[in-house]
């Protein structure tokens, strides 16, 4: 007798399995309120698990845009600054952690990326 076991293994790694990609996995964890993501330069991406299904969406559609900027080079961070480069020919722009809020629509790499995607965390 035989029985197939389904995986259950994305579930127990809390990763959304329908919002991953081969290279960038989605998991959901409860976040600081009012924050429905975050993108990670190690190329993964965290959403508040408590979000509407469509709000998931289009907090994972804003925070690949990161993921593409930690690719083209656009912009990078370590645990006290921002480096934010706009275009190849640009010098890259330094702004310490301390005094930026992330997430600020203001911030230039952000700014760029909520002209995009307005429905985003309005």
């Amino acid at each position: 007798m035989a029985f197939t076991m389904r995986s259950n293994i994305p579930k127990l790694l809390g990763i959304n399995a329908e919002l991953s990609t081969y290279s960038v996995p989605v998991f959901e964890k409860d976040l600081p309120n009012g924050i429905w993501g975050a993108a990670n330069i190690d190329r993964t991406i965290v959403i508040e698990k408590d979000l509407k299904p469509k709000d998931k969406k289009s907090a994972v559609e804003h925070e690949m845009m990161h993921i593409m900027q930690f690719k083209n080079g656009s912009v990078r961070y370590d645990n006290k600054n921002v480096y934010y480069k706009p275009n190849k020919g640009s010098a890259t722009e330094i702004f310490p952690l301390t005094s930026i809020r992330p997430g600020n629509h203001k911030l230039p790499w952000e700014k760029s990326i909520y002209d995009k995607t307005k429905t985003y965390a309005k």
